[in-house]
């Protein structure tokens, strides 16, 4: 069967929960629900069949109230599926970034994971690095500082390793859509 993106259905809601807790945000499953029915048309899943290997979901922004939040973008790392690098989570964003223009949203803002990959998924998506944060042990916010690019970025996010000894120091990443 063909993989399908499109919006989360009450048939998903157990294994969209459990595929979220799994890659991106742990959470009981009344705060998931609570999150799907607050923007139930920012909530999407990938399926193939009747099985969920990709979601992405987003929300308003609490900081701008011009940007929309892409809070959670993931698909099936399992090697032996296949799911990973060839394209679902570009897709799913292009449908994502079509359901922000339909809320006359103009700016989707994400926090990347410290990793390399998931920053180049960005980076090829038209992202570009506004911030960084970093992150104590417990996850809280102990320092945000702008930056111009990329490549300044990665410098300035060593310097900020060192100075808070932090392990976590995330890219903050905007992207205009027309």
């Amino acid at each position: 069967m063909e993989k399908e993106i499109r919006l989360i259905e009450e048939s998903d809601y157990e294994q969209a929960h459990a595929f979220q807790c799994e890659y991106l945000d742990i959470e009981n499953f009344e705060d998931f629900m609570q999150r799907v029915n607050s923007d139930p048309d920012l909530y999407f899943v990938t399926v193939d069949g009747s099985e969920v290997v990709g979601i992405c979901y987003g929300s308003p922004s609490k900081r701008n109230d011009a940007v929309m939040n892409l809070n959670g973008i993931a698909v099936n790392l399992d090697r032996t599926k296949q799911y990973a690098r060839v394209g679902l989570g570009t897709n799913m964003l292009r449908i994502f970034e079509a359901a922000v223009k339909k809320r006359s949203y103009r700016t989707i803002g994400v926090g990347s994971a410290d990793d390399p990959k998931v920053e180049a998924f960005y980076l090829k998506n038209g992202f570009n690095p506004t911030e960084l944060v970093v992150k104590d042990s417990n996850l809280e916010e102990m320092e945000r500082v702008r930056v111009d690019d990329y490549e300044s970025g990665i410098l300035r996010r060593e310097e900020l390793r060192r100075k808070y000894n932090s392990s976590e120091v995330i890219f903050i990443l905007e992207k205009d859509i027309e």
